[in-house]
């Protein structure tokens, strides 16, 4: 026994439905044929930066190079200035560290001997030796040891007038060097702060910029989608008719089912009933 079936299975639009096909492909042939839509935007998709953006940028890049210190600059370089030059001390002090002569010296001197001749003049004279030998060995005695002990003892004060400006001289000047390193230190902090506080602006600039840009961005990218939206706005209707027409059609289509068999025993089995029948 044999049995064989095939089945054909077709799918098209019902008729009704092919008027609305037939029009979307005509509309997409003329579209197409005239060059609307599928165009490429042929500006910029990057929005400039911003002014304020470019003043934080431009903020940033020269506050290593010219951070401003011209309010307190001066003030410590004058301070450093005046600390390492001479001092009012040293200035008032390097006559007697010098090793300078009291200018009344001599003349406390000359006073000192005038009375001490005096004197020895007058006793010889009351003596009656005014003029002899013995007085003017007195005379020259006294004036001379008058003469070298002030001298001795006006050097040993110069002496030691010299050791202590000397020692004054370099207290202050050792004075100066620590102030003229503590205005280096304090111009050196003020300028790393005047650096911090450029790119603290600078920094604070470039944050309200990169609102302003991601605005414009936002902004630019609309323009661009609205373009874009206006330029394929008719292949976008064909679209739409395209999809009615699909949707209006649903599941359509027709089935054909065709079978047949052999069978040769049943073929024997029927010409024995008709014999059978007689």
């Amino acid at each position: 026994m044999a049995s064989e079936q095939s089945s054909t299975v077709e799918n098209k639009p019902p008729a009704w439905a092919k008027g609305l096909f037939k029009q979307s492909a005509a509309e997409a042939g003329s579209l197409y044929n005239s060059g609307v839509g599928g165009n490429a935007y042929t500006g910029s998709t990057v929005a400039d930066l911003s002014g304020t953006t470019m003043s934080g940028i431009n903020n940033l890049a020269t506050a290593g190079a010219n951070t401003n210190t011209a309010g307190t600059r001066p003030l410590f370089q004058g301070i450093g200035a005046a600390a390492t030059g001479p001092s009012f001390a040293e200035q008032n002090l390097s006559g007697i560290a010098s090793g300078a002569d009291n200018p009344y010296f001599e003349r406390a001197l000359e006073g000192q001997l005038g009375k001490t001749a005096s004197q020895v003049q007058s006793n010889f004279s009351g003596a009656g030796r005014y003029g002899s030998g013995a007085n003017v060995g007195a005379l020259t005695g006294e004036l001379g040891n008058i003469r070298s002990g002030a001298l001795s003892n006006q050097w040993n004060q110069n002496i030691q007038n010299q050791l202590a400006a000397t020692g004054q001289m370099d207290s202050a000047r050792q004075a100066g060097l620590g102030l003229g390193l503590q205005a280096t230190n304090a111009m050196g902090a003020q300028d790393q702060q005047q650096f911090q506080n450029a790119l603290t602006g600078a920094g604070a600039t470039l944050q309200a910029g990169g609102l302003l840009d991601q605005q414009s961005q936002k902004q630019l990218s609309d323009q661009v989608n609205a373009w874009y939206e206006s330029d394929n706005s008719d292949w976008n209707r064909l679209g739409l008719l395209q999809s009615a027409a699909a949707g209006a059609a649903g599941n359509y289509g027709t089935q054909t089912s065709r079978s047949s068999s052999s069978n040769p025993m049943a073929a024997l089995g029927a010409v024995g009933s008709m014999f059978g029948g007689k």
